[in-house]
């Protein structure tokens, strides 16, 4: 059922600059369909319409439908909301790291990591209440044992994996690039030899972009522009004519040095970052597994509207309500703001370093799947 569509991106090379070339199949107008639709029926058909960071949408319908009718969901359950959702992004970003970055240095596959993922977030998710915390007015829920249990087991194997010590140990170990270096040197694990890889390779730094992370922008003009444009904003989103980053690396930058801006967001920048975002995932969760506490949700001020955190980046939904039917549904993803047709995307790929196809090919695959770990994309490098 799903129509997720999907992004055809081409690289030429007409004269001494590269240029890239991005088309969109994605369904900008799927959100229609639910005009007229009870608020059962959409929470209900959504997630099987948009299976990529399902989970995500789901959330961030159900948040709006409780803006709309400005019902406010307990904090338990929204806390519950949030490590679906983190969950989810952990899964995205862990898989396409086993599966994607041994090839760059001619290792294979480990299977038995890719099926400790898959099944153990898919088990952990199952521990959780997943239909009633995404349930329109939801009722209490309690924090038990078992969940605990599978996470500790489940993280502790992850972790030791793909680091070699514990997720928090490890982002205290490698806080300074040199840090990070001298861990790559010892090459204990399958993605420290691949970041070593890259670290020696000349074109490392290459793809570099001048666009920033979207800067904070009030969600009451947010509104007026979805309200007013629908689907010639969320097709193609800018801010004041201006193009932003909305992806998980951008977020992660301004997290750690707000006014860094745009020195480095290269590919080993955003390379690095990967498992720099799995780690903060896994202790984000710990947080709520196995210390008990909170995972703070976004907020949104404009009624109607909710914002999630995604594997992707900030998803968006706003949603007007009519009694329990829906009026009208719009999704602004993050992947259109980051692959507008002259979005970071398309000018990080623009500012590649190669002198051969397969180079290119091999550094725009990496660039992608930094900027955006779930996009269906095809790919297609012109002779240069």
């Amino acid at each position: 059922m799903s129509i997720s569509g999907e992004l055809s991106i081409t690289l030429s090379r007409p004269n001494s600059q590269l240029d890239c070339q991005i088309n969109s199949t994605r369904p900008m107008q799927a959100s229609n369909i639910f005009t007229g639709k009870s608020i059962t029926q959409t929470l209900t058909t959504l997630p099987l319409l948009f299976n990529i960071c399902s989970k995500a949408q789901s959330v961030t319908a159900v948040r709006a439908i409780e803006s709309a009718k400005q019902i406010s969901a307990n904090s338990y359950t929204e806390s519950t909301r949030e490590a679906l959702i983190t969950l989810e992004s952990l899964r995205e970003q862990s898989l396409r790291v086993a599966m994607d970055w041994p090839a760059y240095i001619n290792e294979q596959v480990d299977n038995k990591l890719l099926s400790h993922i898959a099944l153990g977030i898919n088990q952990l998710m199952q521990t959780l209440d997943t239909k009633m915390a995404l349930a329109y007015q939801a009722h209490d829920q309690k924090h038990t044992s078992n969940q605990n249990h599978h996470w500790e087991n489940f993280s502790k194997v992850l972790s030791h994996t793909l680091f070699g010590i514990s997720a928090d140990k490890w982002l205290e170990s490698v806080h300074q690039d040199q840090q990070l270096e001298e861990w790559t040197r010892k090459q204990h694990t399958q993605i420290a030899r691949v970041i070593h890889w890259l670290n020696h390779k000349e074109w490392k730094n290459a793809g570099k972009s001048s666009i920033t992370h979207i800067p904070d922008i009030n969600d009451d003009e947010l509104l007026d522009l979805l309200v007013q444009k629908e689907q010639r904003f969320t097709a193609q989103p800018s801010w004041n004519n201006q193009c932003y980053e909305l992806s998980w690396f951008s977020r992660q930058q301004k997290a750690r040095k707000p006014s860094d801006g745009t020195k480095n967001n290269g590919l080993y920048a955003r390379m690095v970052a990967r498992p720099i975002e799995i780690a903060n995932l896994i202790v984000r969760l710990d947080t709520f597994f196995i210390h008990n506490k909170a995972i703070e949700a976004t907020k949104s001020t404009a009624i109607g509207m909710a914002h999630s955190d995604a594997a992707r980046g900030r998803l968006t939904h706003y949603v007007e309500v009519e009694n329990e039917t829906i009026e009208k549904l719009l999704i602004l993803a993050p992947t259109e703001w980051n692959f507008h047709p002259k979005g970071v995307a398309a000018e990080s790929l623009n500012n590649l370093d190669a002198e051969n196809e397969r180079d290119l090919h091999q550094q725009a695959n990496l660039l992608v799947h930094s900027i955006d770990p779930c996009v269906a994309y095809q790919l297609t490098v012109e002779k240069i």
